[in-house]
């Protein structure tokens, strides 16, 4: 080593950096202005970078929870340039731990990530190996990520209990609870009259009339009813384009009055 990199190596071997990004670490060796090797602190990751690099703050540590404060890249072969796998892996963070989404879409409010899948390289991994996760619908978009079609009402993203399926079929199990407020699913209060109203969306009809019931319960059962063999038609609609899991919880689902 030279004399000269001898001595700046002495001078700044143990001094302190804040990053813009990835919190504070610090040189533990020096060659030369282009190869210096700093730790981070939290978590401990030892790095090489530029001295210029260093001092204007743009060295960044794989492991540390930057994405929502949770999720981060990790080391291996995967990056943002795998732009399909990184935006799905994005989305899903932004479920659970973005306080804007949960705060609008409450039921996402208790919604995980598994510990494997804060890593960017495991669900990138997951993502690529999936056989449906590169489907498209007719109309060209993309299968979405979903986390309770195999296990209903389960919280945790995890590649146990994840899958891709079309919007369509998203949709078809979505409860909206927001807009129907106490009501159960597919009930509605008779306007200006005592009883109840059945209706559900079947085969492109929003809506459809189900006929007026004396009690709420006898007006839900009505409801699952039609929308539990409406269910089972979409699946052999869709048999031979969604995984064979997806098809199986589709035939056996089961409408509940809590959905």
């Amino acid at each position: 080593m030279h004399k000269k990199s001898i001595k700046i190596r002495n001078e700044v071997v143990g001094k302190e950096f804040e990053t813009n990004n990835c919190g504070k670490c610090f040189i533990i060796d020096y060659e030369n202005s282009r190869s210096v090797v700093v730790m981070f602190y939290k978590p401990q990751f030892v790095v090489k970078c530029r001295m210029i690099n260093l001092v204007m703050g743009k060295v960044d540590n794989p492991f540390y929870p930057k994405h929502h404060n949770k999720g981060y890249m990790g080391v291996g072969s995967y990056s943002i340039k795998n732009r399909e796998a990184y935006n799905c892996w994005e989305g899903m963070l932004r479920r659970c731990y973005d306080p804007k989404f949960t705060k609008r879409l409450k039921t996402y409010e208790t919604a995980e990530v598994c510990e494997e899948w804060l890593n960017f390289q495991n669900f990138a991994e997951w993502f690529y190996n999936d056989n449906f996760a590169a489907c498209r619908d007719s109309k060209g978009n993309r299968y979405e990520l979903d986390k309770d079609i195999l296990l209903k009402g389960n919280k945790l993203y995890s590649p146990e209990n994840c899958c891709f399926i079309p919007h369509r079929i998203n949709s078809l199990l979505i409860s909206c609870n927001s807009r129907r407020g106490s009501s159960p699913i597919g009930v509605t209060k008779n306007k200006g009259r005592k009883g109840f109203v059945a209706k559900c969306s079947v085969n492109g009809v929003t809506n459809k009339h189900l006929g007026y019931y004396d009690t709420l319960e006898e007006a839900f059962q009505a409801y699952k009813a039609v929308k539990e063999v409406y269910i089972k038609e979409v699946a052999e609609d869709w048999k031979d384009k969604i995984d064979p899991r997806v098809y199986q919880s589709l035939l056996k689902y089961e409408v509940e009055i809590t959905d």
